[in-house]
């Protein structure tokens, strides 16, 4: 299965739904960008450009370490097959 858009746009406090269980790659307007994604069970990852998670399926919030950074990103989602 291709890859499928879950969200694009600005960065910080990006709220996101990962359908099901399955990889999430992250892709920053900025190289300098770096966060971490929060979890519907509390649950703490980090991330950074082209970084590559296995998030459960439910909601996801990215935070970013430095809200005053403006940045995008771009968050698609890789099924497991």
């Amino acid at each position: 299965m291709p890859a499928e858009p879950l969200y694009e746009g600005p960065a910080h406090e990006a709220t996101f739904i990962v359908p099901s269980a399955g990889a999430v790659r992250f892709g920053f307007s900025d190289p300098r960008a770096s966060g971490y994604v929060r979890s519907y069970d509390g649950v703490l990852a980090r991330v950074w450009p082209g970084a590559r998670l296995v998030l459960p399926a439910g909601q996801h919030v990215l935070v970013m370490y430095d809200p005053k950074l403006v940045t995008r990103v771009s968050i698609t989602f890789e099924p497991h097959l």
